[in-house]
């Protein structure tokens, strides 16, 4: 647990490591730093309130969300906000800004209006953060398109495994649905010559109870420090506490200390830390970073540059008669109709959705989730039975660039007294062509399926929707400007400093990017362990 004393006043709390950020990347770091080491004390905070029993909780482990995933959507909506508000700049000329559709009609006509922002970009303020309402998908970076060379294919592989083991990543709990076969087997079919696989999932079916599968969030990753009653005494988490700045000493280019806010009393504390690691996400990591006047302009170029954040392609279909007929001689449809004669479908009302992926791969360069997920973008019509239903979701990747960037407002502030984002964000021509490819290719694929429902016709969201931001702390091998960590996440010129999430993932990236920023957290947290543990040799041993 962390000690408390006063210095000048001020509550302070003492421990070995502060993360701030209660999420997925916050708890790989919290895990792996005490599996490695149970003497080193760990303190979490995060701003939002613990709404479940146990810290950061997936919401689709509820039994309601279980039974009907309309209960999910719901509790979803209610737990987003949006990130920032537009950027004022307005571009000179319409025509000389790439356009990025928001509507391809299935002849391929678009039309849309240019982004100067992410306005789709949501944020939850809550113990969990999106770790508690993510989709789940784990699938890894293409090793050529995606992938940075920051790790030698070896040292990936060892990363991704130990990220595979600590997310509880499978891609065999759908295999026994019967949509799920037949979904892949068509697509098979279909597209000789493309890799057709299980999407992977951080997701445990109950050995008990074989309807119920344990959706994966921070708790699952911390294991049993996620239980409130933890008391071994080397993990604390601090709800309702928000990190404000960091207090950097410029002569020993050490942090300090770390401003804490009580969200509930207003009271200002000072977190002191031997190593601090900051976890709140691509865009509000960086504001921590700009209140602690950590900036372009003392010496961090690449600060906030580099964003990027995939486009999104979506449709929903009704799987067509002639694919759900073809299933009607398996004997559990044959079950089914004799328990239930008067159920058109003959499918198991407890059948499993599909969860099937096309991964990224050179000639079609983008990554695809074909499945029935609870988290979709448009309201099913009743009279559609919802075992027919697919959503489509196609995600494609965007190059960073220096000139897609997040800057901070030291007039304006969110509702937590914290500095305004602004984002500025366009998509570049190269984008936009491969992104009005892969909408043709989700158009094609959705046609072997079945039939677009209303609503659900093919459609780009508008972009933030993805929540996959990555590149605003980008890791680099060099301290060149273009990078603002190492590649053990740590921040160029700072001895004790340490970032962790999609932020710093360096490349374009078309899939899920969670994996990829666990397996970053996990080389970054054996450093922090290895620099402690020397810290603590050396005061042992000027204490002889």
């Amino acid at each position: 647990m962390s000690a408390q004393n006063e210095v000048d006043g001020r509550r302070t709390l003492e421990t070995d490591v502060l993360i701030v950020g209660s999420g997925p990347i916050g708890a790989v770091y919290a895990r792996t730093i005490t599996d490695a080491d149970k003497s080193i004390n760990v303190l979490m905070v995060d701003m939002g309130e613990q709404k479940t029993r146990l810290i950061g909780d997936h919401k689709k482990n509820s039994i309601a969300v279980q039974r009907g995933s309309a209960h999910f959507t719901s509790t979803v909506q209610g737990a987003l906000g949006l990130l920032s508000e537009s950027a004022n700049a307005v571009p000179a000329s319409l025509d000389t800004v790439p356009r990025f559709p928001d509507v391809v009609s299935s002849t391929g006509g678009a039309n849309g209006l240019p982004h100067n922002d992410l306005p789709a970009a949501p944020v939850v303020r809550e113990v969990g953060g999106m770790g508690s309402y993510w989709s789940c998908a784990t699938p890894e970076q293409h090793s050529v398109i995606e992938r940075s060379d920051l790790f030698s294919n070896e040292e990936w592989s060892v990363l991704y495994g130990q990220a595979r083991t600590l997310f509880h990543t499978t891609d065999r709990e759908f295999d026994h649905s019967l949509r799920h076969q037949l979904v892949k087997d068509t697509l098979i079919r279909a597209h000789k010559g493309r890799e057709v696989a299980n999407l992977p999932l951080a997701c445990q079916r109950s050995t008990s109870n074989s309807e119920y599968v344990r959706w994966t969030g921070p708790a699952t990753i911390l294991g049993k420090l996620a239980d409130p009653t933890y008391n071994d005494g080397n993990f604390e988490l601090k709800a309702q506490y928000g990190c404000t700045r960091l207090l950097l000493d410029a002569a020993s280019k050490r942090i300090v200390g770390a401003e804490l806010t009580d969200m509930l009393t207003n009271e200002i504390l000072l977190a002191r830390a031997k190593r601090y690691i900051i976890c709140a996400g691509a865009i509000l990591t960086t504001g921590i970073l700009f209140n602690s006047h950590i900036r372009s302009e003392t010496g961090y170029p690449a600060l906030g540059r580099y964003l990027t954040e995939q486009t999104m392609a979506v449709c929903q279909v009704a799987m067509r008669k002639s694919l759900i007929q073809s299933m009607w001689h398996d004997p559990r449809c044959r079950e089914h109709f004799r328990k239930f004669p008067e159920d058109p479908l003959r499918i198991p009302f407890n059948d499993p959705p599909p969860e099937i992926t096309i991964p990224v791969s050179e000639n079609y360069p983008w990554h695809t989730q074909i499945q029935r997920d609870p988290f979709h973008y448009n309201t099913v019509p009743t009279s559609i039975d919802s075992r027919l239903i697919l959503d489509l979701r196609f995600f494609g990747y965007v190059k960073p660039v220096y000139e897609n960037y997040v800057e901070f407002s030291s007039e304006v502030t969110d509702l937590f007294g914290m500095p305004q984002p602004i984002i500025h964000y366009r998509i570049g021509n190269e984008d936009s062509e491969r992104a009005q490819t892969m909408m043709q290719d989700m158009i094609n694929i959705a046609a072997g399926l079945g039939d677009f429902i209303p609503g659900g016709e093919p459609k780009f969201l508008a972009p933030g929707a993805a929540t996959h931001i990555c590149g605003t702390t980008r890791a680099g091998k060099e301290d060149d400007g273009h990078s603002v960590v190492d590649r053990d996440s740590k921040v160029w010129r700072l001895e004790n400093l340490f970032i962790g999430g999609c932020g710093v993932i360096p490349t374009q990236n078309a899939c899920n990017p969670t994996l990829t920023a666990a397996c970053f957290a996990i080389a970054s947290a054996r450093k922090v362990v290895e620099e402690i543990q020397a810290l603590k040799g050396q005061q042992y041993q000027s204490k002889l």
